[in-house]
């Protein structure tokens, strides 16, 4: 083989991996803190790169938070975060000038925490929890869990139908699940409910497919999160990614 043979090869392998790398997706976190006279916290995580994959997953996971901050719905929700966290503040202002002048009281501070973490990363998708939680002086808090799944090719976000491919059947087994760990973990919450219904979202780890119920998806109230995992030995075959 020729020097200049050996060169040409040699540079496409550089090439190559450094087209690799590129094509790695890596994750920051976005770290926020504020207290006026609401306490907001937020910690969620930030795909680094200009891609149009990182642009739309930090889109879209910034637009949880401030669905989850947008607690007045008689106005628009607000496009950036520290815009929402400036309208939060204010309904609580608002909300505490109505209360002084009706009954001469004031409500406790509202407080916002909001985080997420990336549970799972292949070749072809990455998925990240979120969870959202507001406390506004009520006996519980406002809690809000939803994992978000991303194509990594081009950041589109996944519903669960783009990820299963036998509907029927991944829900059978995922009952299954469902009244297993009822049984054994919940005395509150029935297991013998004959509508039963997957979450608005799933998601995923390094064990498998994790489904997790929040406190509004549930026809029995409880006030903590039921979760459970199906292994990929189960349910690889019903998967898209």
């Amino acid at each position: 083989m020729s020097k200049s043979t050996v060169f040409a090869v040699f540079t496409c392998l550089l090439l190559t991996v450094s087209c690799q790398k590129d094509k790695v997706l890596t994750f920051s976190e976005t770290q926020i803190s504020k207290e006026k006279e609401t306490f907001v916290e937020i910690i969620i995580p930030k795909a680094q790169g200009k891609s149009k994959t990182a642009k739309n997953i930090n889109k879209t996971l910034i637009g949880f938070a401030c669905d989850v901050l947008n607690i007045d719905s008689g106005k628009n929700k607000k496009e950036s975060i520290e815009e929402s966290i400036t309208a939060f503040n204010d309904a609580y202002i608002n909300f505490n000038k109505t209360l002084l002048a009706e009954f001469d009281t004031k409500f406790p501070r509202w407080e916002a925490l909001i985080d997420g973490e990336v549970s799972y990363q292949s070749e072809g998708l990455v998925s990240i929890a979120m969870n959202g939680s507001i406390t506004t002086g009520a006996a519980s808090s406002n809690l809000r869990f939803k994992f978000f799944n991303f194509d990594i090719a081009n950041g589109k976000s996944l519903a669960t139908k783009d990820i299963i491919n036998n509907m029927d059947a991944f829900k059978t087994i995922a009952k299954k699940y469902y009244d297993k760990e009822i049984l054994t973990t919940y005395t509150s919450v029935s297991n013998g409910a004959k509508n039963f219904e997957l979450p608005e979202t799933i998601g995923f780890n390094d064990d498998g497919v994790i489904i997790v119920y929040d406190n509004f998806e549930l026809d029995n109230f409880t006030t903590e999160l039921i979760e459970f995992t199906i292994p990929f030995t189960v349910i690889d075959q019903y998967l898209n990614y």
